[in-house]
């Protein structure tokens, strides 16, 4: 990786000839209990103050990723437009970056959570990103366009928000740009140099994506992971995830292959931002290594 250039909206870098910018969308607070909800509240505490954080709430960065390969610019979801005080900086901070919406022409969907898909139109419903095609795994549109779905959302999220939210969010986001949407069945390179991944247990239909050139790989991979340390103590499931059995087994096969590939990652709530860095192996365990700027 090369040529950084940073600042708080935006980080600038090189993976071999592919031109990527980590940049924000803001941050938002989450209850450190639904990610940690089989620690008491002094052992919360003990980690989060050892990692030198807040201890009463969990200020999580929202990064998400462009890059140019030379034939596409392609973003990695579109943000959580104006979900929280904090959020909805995506679009003005391309800008910043130097890239305008008109110009983005593939977008891949990790996944359909309103942090990931709630930037799709702007507030008079029309997309932000007028000229670009979608790529969304088909398990997932179907699990949220399912008559089926709204129950499991009830299970698994009424702890946390009011869970016509989620069903709010990805109907009324994706629903208005279905006739751009393509739905994925398998893992392979969609375009030159890009490629999806299954990843499912986060949502049903969960994938990553990363960039390959010249030898160096650039991975994005959405909700799969969502904290530094739950891959230091992978026994401990979030809240969040619709099947955790199956989001537990992915994470751990995706840690293995991140630092096995020895690739950088790109994790939307990964702090610091850019939310950038490695994942290396620590025993039976894994250690986020971040990007400083």
């Amino acid at each position: 990786m090369s040529d950084q250039q940073a600042n708080s909206n935006f980080y600038k870098f090189k993976v071999g000839n592919f031109d990527c910018i980590s940049v924000s969308d803001g941050t938002y607070d989450y209850d450190p209990l639904h990610l940690f909800p089989a620690l008491t509240d002094d052992q919360v505490i003990e980690v989060l103050s050892s990692r030198e954080l807040r201890t009463d709430k969990i200020v999580s960065p929202y990064s998400f990723l462009f890059v140019d390969t030379g034939n596409h610019k392609v973003l990695c979801d579109m943000g959580a437009g104006k979900l929280g005080p904090n959020t909805g900086k995506y679009v003005e901070n391309l800008k910043l970056a130097g890239i305008q919406p008109e110009e983005i022409d593939a977008i891949f969907i990790t996944h359909a959570h309103p942090d990931h898909i709630g930037g799709t139109l702007d507030a008079e419903g029309r997309p932000n990103y007028p000229n670009a095609r979608y790529y969304l795994w088909k398990d997932e549109w179907d699990f949220w366009f399912s008559d089926e779905a709204f129950q499991k959302v009830v299970e698994h999220y009424s702890a946390i928000a009011q869970p016509e939210i989620f069903m709010k969010a990805a109907r009324g986001q994706l629903g208005p740009v279905r006739d751009r949407i393509e739905l994925l069945t398998e893992e392979s390179e969609v375009l030159p140099g890009v490629w999806v991944h299954s990843t499912p247990g986060h949502t049903p239909g969960h994938m990553a994506v990363s960039f390959l050139s010249e030898g160096e790989e650039l991975f994005f991979v959405g909700d799969a992971l969502v904290f530094p340390f739950l891959i230091e103590r992978p026994d401990i499931l979030p809240i969040f995830d619709i099947i955790p059995e199956m989001a537990d087994a992915t994470k751990r096969r995706l840690c293995d292959l991140l630092a096995e590939r020895q690739a950088w990652v790109l994790v939307q709530h990964f702090y610091p931002f850019p939310s950038l860095g490695h994942i290396v192996k620590q025993g039976e365990v894994w250690q986020w290594q971040p990007v400083l700027i």
